[in-house]
């Protein structure tokens, strides 16, 4: 089982090399973000707000982390989603989306919006159904939208 807890106001850097861990595992990105590195950044604000979880293991220890940006609309943005490369397919990204799908909902939001590239698989097996194209600072990615209960 993965322990969720929130992002201690110390803990952005660490957390923002987890990110870019996690993005180099798709080669597509992997060269752009070496060129852009303030491509990786987690805003100190994000924390502060208490926007950010973090997935611990047994010794505390960050193995990924969620943020979840909360709007005046009915969808809230999860704004970013990032595991250790060694803990992908562990359940730990599926446990920060339940997580973030709890805390949006419990925010008073009806669906929880991603925009996503490569990971859009990833999305769809944990409930996200595609909305339409997007445009990133990289290229073309696409939207997606999961309902929650309400």
């Amino acid at each position: 089982m993965v322990r969720i807890r929130q992002a201690r106001a110390t803990e952005a850097p660490a957390l923002e090399a987890l990110q870019r861990r996690s993005s180099d595992v798709w080669e597509a990105y992997r060269e752009q973000l070496a060129a852009h590195p303030d491509a990786i950044e987690l805003p100190q604000p994000f924390v502060d707000n208490g926007w950010v979880r973090v997935a611990v293991d047994a010794d505390e220890k960050p193995i990924g982390f969620s943020a979840v940006i909360p709007t005046d609309g009915p969808a809230h943005d999860l704004d970013g989603l990032f595991v250790e490369p060694e803990h992908m397919g562990r359940g730990v990204g599926r446990a920060l989306v339940e997580d973030a799908a709890a805390r949006a909902a419990d925010g008073g939001a009806k669906c929880l919006e991603v925009i996503t590239g490569p990971a859009q698989g990833f999305y769809e097996r944990v409930g996200f159904d595609l909305v339409g194209p997007a445009e990133t600072r990289f290229g073309p990615a696409v939207r997606m939208r999961r309902h929650l209960p309400h």
